[in-house]
């Protein structure tokens, strides 16, 4: 079983995530609680965040059919979890070095099974990048945080 997984957002979905559209105050307080029922540990390698905060994921289900991208929960990860689930922005940033070689050891791959892993999610990335996808926080009613209009939109169904 895999236990860190790259995930790719859709570039149709760039810039559509909770940190970059909610308020500072919602966004810090789902941090929080995140972290908190964590037990402040990253929840894929189980690191304290090495001298680094704790930082909090978006985990997305995709659903390849109606193309509704869904939130579905958020999880605490130490800053090399983080930069490996987000492989592209890592790549550009050139992070990808550190990023794979940690991927690799979480995991406990070869490069060669890297190598294999991030062609498929790669493939996948470019064919979901190719559809305009409805976004679903509907996730987000439990907690108490204003959804912004420009999250909202998205859900309308027209």
């Amino acid at each position: 079983m895999t236990k860190l997984q790259v995930e790719l957002v859709p570039r149709s979905c760039f810039f559509s995530n909770l940190r970059s559209n909610l308020k500072k105050r919602d966004w810090d307080y789902l941090r929080a609680v995140t972290a908190e029922k964590a037990g402040y540990r990253c929840e894929i390698c189980g690191s304290t965040g090495n001298g680094y905060p704790l930082e909090c994921h978006e985990i997305w289900q995709y659903d390849d059919e109606t193309f509704v991208q869904s939130l579905i929960g958020l999880v605490s990860l130490c800053k090399a979890c983080h930069r490996a689930k987000h492989m592209a922005l890592a790549r550009r940033m050139g992070w990808d070095g550190a990023a794979e070689n940690h991927l690799m050891r979480v995991n406990g791959w070869s490069r060669a099974v890297l190598t294999s892993y991030l062609d498929e999610a790669f493939a996948v990335f470019e064919i979901r990048s190719g559809q305009e996808w409805q976004l679903d926080i509907t996730w987000l009613q439990q907690y108490d945080v204003v959804i912004p209009p420009v999250l909202d939109r998205n859900q309308r169904k027209e």
